[in-house]
């Protein structure tokens, strides 16, 4: 017992947090899978209430004074529409943390850009070259030209870009033409992610949840792209090794979820609500009232959620459980409602999915 104690303390503490600004949003994303989009989930329900930026900046304090936090992602919804950002964005900076804002890039005016220029770093999503995709997606009519304007007006004020393509049915074959025009608006990152399923999205996976098959054959142009062009890209929705052999890309650096370790992101939900993740619909407890690492080395939910496998893996490959932990366990717990299934994404692809509705 006194062993597995001092492992538990022993355990290294997360560099990186997600601060959920607001859930407010101007798109209605078809792949959205926000804790609080499907209203079955019951998410802190009726508590609309957002922090002041006071309680963000008390939060982000807090943090720092338990964690070696390196860097805070600002999202929500969509971060931009707190007229608090940039003062928020300056206390982050202030406290020699690296801020970064995850938009949809459809408030990045001039004017924008340059009130939030001191956090430096944007990520943007960018979902085809085709206009009517990229806003069918996203719920927007205009969202993409709004966004192609709001990366040049990064690009031109001197911002560090990072572009994000969320693959789905409707858009995987866009991948070559919309990675290359990141590059040409000035993106120094890609991150590349597959359908991630939780609640709300689960009605649309019949139209949009891309086959293993679609998501090889992005992953080949990927490794084509970032040998020729030294792009780096990275994959942060979990590619399952008994789905899709990953082994064959030297070019793509492949995120697993790192159970809730040193390498954990965190997330603070715009109550001050503290989660795994920002896929998991699980609070833990409220950072404006508790203290983070009681919560991380104590908190009965945390340990089961780092040592629960899903039973589907029990046969699986002991190098392959290994890295990959039983896939995405917050998109199992969304659309399941607990640990013990593996990521649907796992199921359906293998044509073994009997538990959740695709309608």
């Amino acid at each position: 017992m006194q062993n597995s104690l001092e492992k538990l303390s022993n355990r290294a503490l997360p560099r990186s947090f997600v601060l959920e600004l607001t859930r407010s949003c101007n798109h209605a994303c078809m792949y959205c899978y926000t804790a609080w989009g499907a209203q079955d989930l019951n998410y802190d329900a009726g508590n609309q209430k957002e922090l002041t930026t006071e309680e963000v900046f008390t939060i982000v304090s807090r943090l720092q004074d338990e964690c070696p936090v390196q860097t805070i992602a600002l999202s929500g919804g969509e971060p931009l529409l707190r007229r608090d950002l940039p003062e928020i964005l300056t206390f982050i900076r202030g406290r020699g943390i690296d801020p970064m804002i995850i938009t949809n890039g459809m408030l990045l005016t001039p004017e924008k850009v340059e009130q939030t220029l001191v956090g430096g770093n944007y990520e943007v999503t960018l979902l085809s070259t085709n206009p009517e995709i990229h806003d069918r997606l996203a719920g927007c009519p205009g969202a993409w030209e709004a966004a192609i304007d709001g990366m040049v007006n990064i690009r031109r004020g001197g911002g560090n870009l990072a572009v994000a393509f969320i693959a789905t049915k409707l858009n995987y074959q866009d991948l070559h033409h919309t990675v290359e025009l990141a590059i040409a608006l000035g993106a120094y990152a890609l991150m590349y992610n597959r359908l991630n399923l939780g609640k709300y999205n689960l009605r649309f996976a019949p139209i949009l949840l891309p086959s293993p098959e679609m998501v090889q054959e992005n992953l080949d142009t990927l490794e084509e792209m970032a040998d020729k062009y030294k792009l780096p890209i990275s994959i942060s929705v979990v590619c399952e090794p008994c789905v899709i052999d990953t082994q064959r890309y030297q070019h793509i650096h492949f995120g697993y979820c790192p159970l809730a370790g040193g390498d954990s992101y965190f997330t603070i939900d715009p109550r001050g609500n503290i989660r795994v993740c920002n896929h998991s619909p699980v609070i833990l407890g409220n950072m404006l009232q508790e203290s983070f690492t009681g919560i991380y080395y104590n908190h009965p939910y945390l340990q089961k959620f780092r040592q629960t496998m899903p039973e589907e893996c029990n046969d699986c490959k002991p190098e392959w459980k290994e890295v990959c932990g039983g896939g995405c366990k917050a998109a199992a717990e969304q659309c399941f409602g607990n640990l013990d299934h593996v990521d649907p994404f796992v199921t359906i692809s293998k044509g073994t999915e009997k538990n959740i509705p695709l309608n």
